[in-house]
């Protein structure tokens, strides 16, 4: 700038100068066209001068511009790792609780237990490549309570999504997963500090799986094909030959197929929404492939077997009521799920009402009943009647207390009778 005034000082001195000289070279031609001559090439220098001068401030101005935006952090992406906290999320769940139970054994004893335990360790990773393409893993240490096996830190999902659902209505997720079976929704802390809700110790399934979806106005619509751990006798090919489906319709719930059956997730009540409601089906090929049946059957079944799904949650203004039957669609073999049980074809239910009330932060309350028919075989009660209180403490903390009483049939792999149980745990999720 200091240069543009000094030029423009310049040419007007020399204008000043031009004019007052004039008399003086009017008497002298060949004096007057010798200046004239000079001025004329004044000019040009002085043009010259003035356009390095503005081209030397537009440098200056470039450099002070991309100063600024350094400073400010708005850097230009050159790449995708440039900008990783804007494509990167973090999350997880921590939690620490204790229990105490009575369990009354069918010879007459009794026994009691108490424990404190470090539950659930989670890390949740979340990358977002562009809009069509994201990945999601999760892994998972658990510390169950009465039991001294807790895990190492374990991978328990990777999934990558294809997709977007915000402008086609098909999706596809391909990796380690929780295929679609069930809803498993519970409003109680689950496995493993107090035992897994029914509906998921039937039919909880982590496979490798391909899965294509369809999201559209709250219908959600999925099929999925993976290999599987449990074959029939006598097969030795190892084929992708299970499958299974779901299809679910939701109101006032924010929830994909996929997020439904991540561990660990839950649906909570969105206070701003008065009215949820959702309902839905599922059926999968090969139910000797969850999680529990599969430690039972010994990674082999005389035939395949199916399972069934139907599950409901509706909520008005914090008043919530969940539903979900579960069962086999065929009846197993002999000795299969419980040495001498024959023709065993497992069903469960889970029931839970309650209400949200904030007197304080919010409170939920919710009462459960739940039952079983022939999975003696697998641990899982007859009946189950429950009580349970989420107190919000602060943003992401939660505070549960609750009871469980469990009542078992005669035939009950670990021959207990009944049992009642007192927990208590504090989740943060971040």
């Amino acid at each position: 700038m200091k240069g543009v005034k000094s030029g423009v000082f310049i040419a007007l001195l020399a204008g000043v100068l031009s004019l007052v000289s004039m008399p003086v070279l009017a008497s002298d031609p060949s004096g007057l066209e010798a200046t004239v001559q000079e001025l004329i090439k004044q000019n040009r220098e002085l043009t010259q001068r003035l356009q390095q001068v503005e081209q030397e401030l537009q440098r200056l101005k470039g450099q002070e511009v991309s100063s600024t935006v350094h400073a400010a952090g708005e850097k230009k992406e050159t790449g995708f790792l440039s900008g990783l906290d804007s494509h990167v999320e973090i999350g997880g769940l921590l939690e620490f609780g204790g229990a105490y139970q009575n369990v009354s054994v069918r010879d007459g004893r009794d026994y009691d237990d108490s424990d404190l335990a470090m539950t659930t360790v989670e890390l949740d990773l979340g990358v977002e490549f562009n809009e069509w393409v994201s990945a999601d893993a999760c892994f998972l240490y658990e510390d169950p309570t009465f039991e001294n096996n807790e895990t190492s830190i374990d991978l328990d999902s990777a999934v990558i999504n294809i997709g977007n659902t915000e402008k086609i209505p098909f999706r596809l997720a391909m990796g380690k997963m929780y295929v679609p079976f069930g809803a498993l929704l519970t409003h109680f802390p689950d496995d493993p500090l107090i035992d897994a809700p029914v509906t998921l110790k039937l039919g909880e399934t982590n496979e490798k799986a391909l899965l294509v979806g369809y999201d559209n106005r709250g219908l959600s619509l999925s099929a999925y094909v993976y290999n599987g751990d449990v074959n029939e006798e006598g097969e030795t090919n190892n084929r992708l030959e299970n499958y299974g489906l779901d299809a679910h319709i939701s109101y006032g719930i924010d929830l994909s197929s996929a997020s439904l059956y991540e561990k660990g997730e839950k649906y909570k009540h969105n206070p701003e929404n008065c009215i949820d409601f959702l309902l839905g089906v599922s059926y999968i090929s090969n139910l000797a492939d969850s999680d529990t049946i599969a430690e039972v059957v010994d990674d082999e079944v005389e035939d395949y077997v199916g399972g069934f799904d139907a599950y409901f949650h509706a909520e008005h203004c914090g008043l919530f009521l969940d539903a979900e039957y579960m069962t086999a669609t065929d009846s197993f073999a002999r000795d299969e799920l419980l040495p001498g049980q024959k023709d065993a074809q497992p069903a469960v239910w889970n029931f839970e009402a309650g209400f949200n009330y904030n007197w304080w932060r919010n409170l939920e309350v919710a009462f459960k009943y739940a039952g079983s028919e022939d999975a003696e075989g697998l641990g899982i009660p007859e009946d189950r009647y429950g009580i349970n209180f989420n107190q919000d403490l602060f943003e992401n903390v939660v505070l549960s207390l609750g009871y469980l009483h469990d009542e078992y049939a005669q035939k009950d792999v670990d021959n207990r009778d009944d049992r009642d149980l007192v927990f208590g745990q504090v989740a943060i999720e971040f």
